[in-house]
């Protein structure tokens, strides 16, 4: 079979163009930093990396949830912590024995009364604290009542943290300012009263309520204590585990930059290659043809 110079000349056009074209693609994997620029680079990679993507995104996330959980739970500290402070005090007065300050001690209970119910009305971001999924309703009114809603809304809001793991951080106001069937507010009152009243045996008998007003305000501020601790674990593992997961995306997407600098140097020589050898054989055919 004779081979003509038109032949031969489409044959190094054809390998031209395909060492042109693999230049490029490796020049854009060094330019981007990445192997993996669209589908049909690798469409099996392609598609493990966008589940990378999506892990991490999620993880993200998850965390995101634990920074609002833990401050949640910071601020619901800081208002038992208050709480717990003015029914001690309450307690202080109750166990005060001399009656010739029993009407400024009444007082002094009108105003812890007060500030327990300011503090039980507690918002967070515009929400009620204390009043489960009723967020937008005060938990307790002037009275102390606790107000379940019409029909009662109970429940808790649930803060996702990991795959599949859920941790509930909201309050009901029921669970801790109403204890042994005891409202707070009711037993301040009392209080109050018997303090006017100077009733010394009365007064003794609030003594046992707020002791146990005080042991649910500390189980409470326990169980947070462990929420946090598990949230602060959970937290950890979420990002060593994104980290783990960010390598696994960089092998499968990333630029091996020395194993692409291999590859330019090889597809550059085999260009020129065939650039000299294109000109070998141009230079004789136009000789032929000026004879």
């Amino acid at each position: 079979m004779r081979v003509s110079n038109a032949m031969m000349a489409n044959n190094i056009q054809a390998y031209l163009f395909k060492h042109t074209e693999s230049l490029l693609d490796i020049q854009e994997r060094i330019a981007s930093g990445k192997r993996i620029n669209r589908p049909s680079d690798d469409p099996i990679g392609m598609g493990e990396a966008l589940d990378y993507r999506t892990t991490i995104a999620s993880l993200e996330q998850y965390n995101d949830n634990i920074t609002d959980g833990k401050l949640h739970i910071d601020k619901v500290e800081d208002i038992l912590d208050g709480v717990t402070d003015l029914i001690s005090e309450a307690k202080g007065i109750a166990a005060d024995l001399h009656p010739d300050m029993r009407d400024m001690m009444a007082d002094q209970v009108v105003v812890i009364r007060q500030q327990v119910l300011q503090l039980a009305n507690s918002k967070s971001n515009g929400n009620y604290i204390f009043n489960g999924l009723r967020t937008d309703t005060a938990p307790f009114d002037a009275a102390g009542v606790y107000n379940f809603g019409n029909p009662p809304t109970t429940g808790t809001k649930d803060y996702m943290i990991g795959d599949g793991l859920q941790l509930s951080l909201e309050a009901e106001g029921d669970q801790i300012f109403i204890t042994g069937g005891n409202n707070i507010f009711d037993v301040l009152d009392d209080l109050e009263t018997e303090l006017r009243a100077d009733n010394a045996a009365g007064i003794t008998a609030q003594l046992p309520v707020l002791d146990q007003a005080v042991q649910t305000l500390n189980t409470t501020r326990a169980v947070n204590a462990g929420k946090h601790q598990r949230l602060d674990a959970t937290e950890n593992h979420n990002k060593k585990f994104k980290v783990n997961v960010q390598d696994l995306l960089s092998r499968t997407e990333d630029t091996d930059v020395v194993e692409a600098a291999i590859d330019l140097k090889v597809q550059q020589t085999a260009y020129e290659s065939t650039l000299a050898t294109a000109a070998q054989i141009v230079r004789p055919s136009l000789i032929d043809f000026l004879r």
